[in-house]
């Protein structure tokens, strides 16, 4: 009985390469691990400065706005605290008028 499975074709050889590669023709540049991690320190302190004042400058504002949203939120609250006090005694007021009324 034939079987299903298809049959791989014959593995080619592999072909060495003859060539040597010189890495220096294929305009790559390899520079040392060390130099990579040294930021340079000169040019990155002023602009750092900066940015770290600007940064600042923005944080300072926005804790004020925090602080100016807090105290009138707690106005708010007093507010609505008041206003359902006074609803709860125009409430009580106008029961007691119905009250009258329904007694006439």
């Amino acid at each position: 009985m034939p079987s299903s499975k298809r049959k791989k074709p014959p593995c080619r050889p592999v072909e060495e390469v003859s060539e040597h590669c010189d890495i220096n023709q294929l305009g790559l540049d390899f520079v040392p691990d060390a130099s990579y991690s040294v930021p340079p320190r000169k040019e990155t302190e002023p602009m750092n400065q900066e940015l770290i004042d600007v940064l600042e400058a923005k944080i300072g504002v926005i804790l004020d706005k925090y602080n100016d949203l807090k105290e009138e939120n707690a106005m708010l609250h007093e507010e609505i605290q008041r206003l359902t006090n006074d609803r709860e005694g125009i409430k009580s007021r106008v029961d007691a008028i119905l009250g009258k009324l329904d007694g006439i």
